[in-house]
Order: structure tokens, then sequence, then C-alpha cells
């Protein structure tokens, strides 16, 4: 069969990356690059092959022989471009956030169901092989932790921005919630949050802990910031708990210590590959026309868990996740 032909929007390290990936696939091929800075897609389209790099979005769009757009763009973007590619016929992958306001996740969606097109949300970390592994291991944990805690964030750079990015709680939380909601194999109900702007100047949330009740009784914890990346544990850094059973993943998710009573101690190290299996997964999706593995209503929860834990910062008290799902999907 032909290979699926892709535009790129959004021409930095993340577009570079997808890039690197989708040369590597057998049924994608990347053939225009658009963006704000016309060398940032001209530099792509020199390493990488093609026909086109632009800074009009609609070069892209209004392309017919391109089925496929990456959007790998800043977040407060991604809602508008998505939902523009989705109109113009093309299926999506689109960098996380999905988008950085419920009202937006619920655009994109129903967008989505509108056109009938394949939205794939980028969360690489689900491609981690050690979480896959605590899932054989804990198929069913009674709790889980997830841990992310950076380095500080420098107050200039757009990740930081309320509006462009909305700082490291939502900016990369949104990975944290994700993976939580993964491993724990339920749908939150609700959370309950401690937390605040501590000392960022643009007044985003800048490290939370919040305490999150899934459906099938689990109980999962998200520790997530910028004020110190542990020594020990690492930026990334996971457990699992079951009756007689417990698992750490440290080593920013690449090294797995599961402990079960009475048994010798097993240590299993993996790796960060996640770009390119994210990416082959995508690719599997649109050759065999199958829903894809992570798509708008994991965009949505993942999105809505780091929100709902903010409001309850504000509010004082637990607030609902899943009665807001509901209204929408």
């Amino acid at each position: 069969m032909s290979s699926f032909k892709v535009g790129i929007i959004g021409c930095g390290a993340l577009g570079r990356t997808h890039a690197e990936c989708i040369k590597e696939l057998e049924h994608m091929e990347t053939v225009a690059y658009c963006d704000v800075h016309r060398p940032s897609a001209q530099k792509l389209l020199e390493q990488f092959g093609g026909k086109l790099a632009t800074t009009d979005v609609e070069d892209l769009l209004g392309d017919t022989e391109i089925e496929v757009i990456y959007v790998t763009t800043q977040h407060d973007t991604h809602a508008d471009l998505c939902i523009r590619a989705l109109q113009a016929g093309k299926h999506v992958l689109v960098e996380k956030p999905m988008a950085m306001t419920v009202e937006d996740c619920v655009r994109i969606g129903e967008t989505v169901k509108a056109t009938g097109r394949k939205l794939f949300t980028a969360y690489k970390m689900r491609y981690y092989n050690m979480l896959w592994k605590a899932k054989e291991l804990i198929p069913q944990p009674i709790m889980v932790v997830m841990q992310m805690m950076d380095s500080r964030w420098g107050e200039g750079i757009w990740p930081n921005d309320p509006v462009k990015g909305g700082g490291n709680v939502l900016s990369q939380g949104c990975h944290s919630t994700d993976v939580l909601r993964f491993v724990a194999g339920s749908n939150p109900k609700e959370v309950y949050a401690a937390g605040g702007n501590y000392y960022q100047q643009s007044g985003v949330i800048d490290n939370l802990t919040a305490v999150f009740r899934f459906n099938n009784g689990a109980a999962g914890t998200l520790i997530q910031g910028d004020c110190s990346c542990p020594p020990v544990t690492s930026k990334f850094f996971m457990q699992l708990f079951a009756e007689h059973k417990s698992i750490t993943i440290s080593d920013r998710l690449t090294k797995l210590t599961y402990a079960e009573d009475g048994k010798e101690t097993v240590v299993y190290e993996g790796s960060e590959s996640g770009f390119l299996e994210e990416n082959r997964a995508f690719e599997k999706c649109l050759v065999d026309d199958t829903p894809p593995p992570i798509d708008h209503v994991d965009g949505l929860y993942s999105t809505l868990m780091v929100l709902q834990a903010i409001e309850s910062l504000k509010s004082g008290k637990p607030e609902k996740i899943e009665e807001i799902v509901e209204q929408y999907v």
C-alpha cells in the first residue's frame, strides 16, 4: 500500500522528533512543514524531504495529498488547529495536552465525531515498557502514586506562561494524570488537592498534590511541580500497591522493582522509548482503520483531572470528574 502523506505544524524540537520517528515508519511519509518561523520549517524540509515549507497552515490543510496532520505547537493553539485539520478531512496526531480547557477538549471531541476522522493524543509515557510490565504484575492496584517533580522552570519560557502553556502542573501534569488513569485501570470519580502558586511570578499553580478516587475503588496520588528534582527517585517516579505486592518504578520510569511476600525481589530494566512506539501505534490505527489507542476522550480526562485538582485548591473541597465527562461523552 502507499504511504500516508503527513504535514507537520510546529517545527520546533517536538516537530523534529516526530519527523525522525515518521522516517522509521513503513506507511507514513512527511511531505510538508509549517511553522510561524519559516526557517524552522525549511530546515526540516531539507533534513527529512518533502515538497513544502511554509508559514501558512492553509497550505497544508488545503492540500488534498496530505492525509495526516501532526500538531506540535504551543498548547494554546492545539484546539483550533486540531479542529481545522479534522474539518479539512485530515487525521490528527496532537501533542499533549490535547487542549488546555474542558470546553476546547469538548470542541475537539465533537469535531472528531462529526468528521469521522481519527485523533491520536500523543502521550508517549503510555508506551514506556515498564508501565506495561507494572500493569502485568499488578493489574488491579489498590493504590497508585505518580510523582513528577522537576527542577525550577524559568520565568520566561512559554510553557510557564498561563495562556500559552499553563505552567508545569498543567503542561506536564497531564502526562502524570494520564499515566495514573492508565495504571489504575479505571476512570476517576473525584479529586481533592492541596498546593498553589508558591513562587512563579506568572501566577500559575507551580506545585500540587492530589488524591483521586477511581471507579474501581483504587486510590491515586499525584505529586506534581517544579520546586526541585529529587536525586534518588528521579523526575518520574511511580509506586503501585496491592495485597502482598508492591512495585516501585524509578530512574525516570525505566527501572521497576517488584516485591511480593514470600518471593525474591525482582528488578526489571526498561527504557524511555515512547516517541517511536506512539508513532507506530498511530500508524497502525491508520493502516488497520481502527480507533486510536489514545483518543480525544483520553485527552479530555487527562486535562480535566488536572483542572479539577486546581479547582479543588480553590474550593477547598473534593471536585467531581466523571460527572463532567458524562455530560460530553
